[in-house]
């Protein structure tokens, strides 16, 4: 049986179909649209008709791939791009009328735990902390725990951070700021005070973004594990702020992300540093992943 998930996030609408049989999930097909509400949203957080039609054509789409594909149900997910939106209904509304398909609003604690169920795995490698770089939010995780006590979703995804300085990108004031920033809404959120973590495992498509920079920068080929160094990350922001030259490996690598990549990269090295983390590993799972195990779960009994 083929199953298939469109999360509708703040920068992207992505499908994943996979073959579900029994206890085994073999993805079938992966596609990822970039349609971006920041660039229809008001000032009142309402995204206008014309981005509507956007988000529903793309819907549409990915609803007609994942048919071809031999898809026998479609789900529509979204996550802390929705919870922002104050027309939430008008949009729900057009996607029902355009494509008969409803949307389930994961909220924050779902959303975590979605994440941390595509990425159970990587608790074999001991203390690990799973930060799930959102848009608006990102979520934390304490691998080593299954309680939902243990997961977090904070509003100090990249576009979040990106709000808090002028212009495309930040000057090294504003690097300080965004890090005071994401230590307040740690610390004011009791996120795991004190703790150590050996990795930090990110994912999400703004950590996909930000490896793809940080492999260019530092000519890495050969690599089946994704992984970087936080020493590494933090130069690779430092060269970020203040290179000319900046745009060049931005746009030739996600110039549809431009805007997001230093504050997920900030975001990312001072989570590590926070935790005493030295290694980050990029996972090619998330929210999507995570949520179609759930229903295979669910339809097990």
């Amino acid at each position: 049986m083929k199953i298939a998930v469109i999360d509708f996030s703040s920068t992207s609408l992505s499908l994943l179909v996979e073959n579900v049989s029994g206890e085994m999930m073999i993805p079938v097909v992966g596609i990822r649209k970039s349609v971006s509400i920041l660039g229809y949203l008001s000032k009142k957080g309402k995204i206008s008709e014309r981005g509507i039609e956007k988000v529903v054509d793309s819907i549409k789409f990915l609803v007609e791939a994942a048919e071809k594909v031999g898809a026998e149900s479609v789900h529509i997910i979204s996550t802390a791009s929705m919870r922002i939106i104050k027309n939430y209904e008008e949009v729900a509304a057009a996607v029902k009328s355009g494509t008969g398909l409803s949307i389930t609003n994961l909220d924050g604690i779902s959303e975590a735990y979605a994440d941390y169920i595509a990425n159970r795995e990587y608790s074999a490698l001991g203390s690990v902390l799973l930060l799930d770089i959102g848009g608006y939010s990102s979520s934390v995780v304490d691998m080593s725990q299954d309680s939902r006590n243990s997961m977090f979703t904070l509003d100090i995804g990249p576009a979040a951070l990106f709000s808090l300085f002028d212009g495309m990108y930040p000057e090294k004031d504003d690097v300080k700021k965004m890090r005071k920033s994401i230590d307040k809404k740690l610390e004011k959120n009791s996120v795991f005070p004190g703790k150590i973590f050996s990795r930090v495992v990110l994912t999400g498509s703004n950590a996909e973004a930000l490896y793809s920079v940080y492999k260019d920068h530092f000519s890495i080929s050969g690599q089946s594990l994704r992984t970087m160094e936080r020493k590494k990350l933090k130069k690779l922001i430092k060269y970020l702020v203040s290179s000319e030259d900046r745009a060049l490996i931005l746009i030739r690598n996600v110039p549809e992300k431009v805007h997001m990549i230093i504050p997920a990269a900030v975001l990312a090295e001072e989570i590590a540093a926070i935790y005493n983390a030295e290694e980050l590993i990029v996972s090619d799972k998330g929210v999507k992943d995570g949520y179609l195990r759930l229903l295979m779960e669910e339809s097990n009994g």
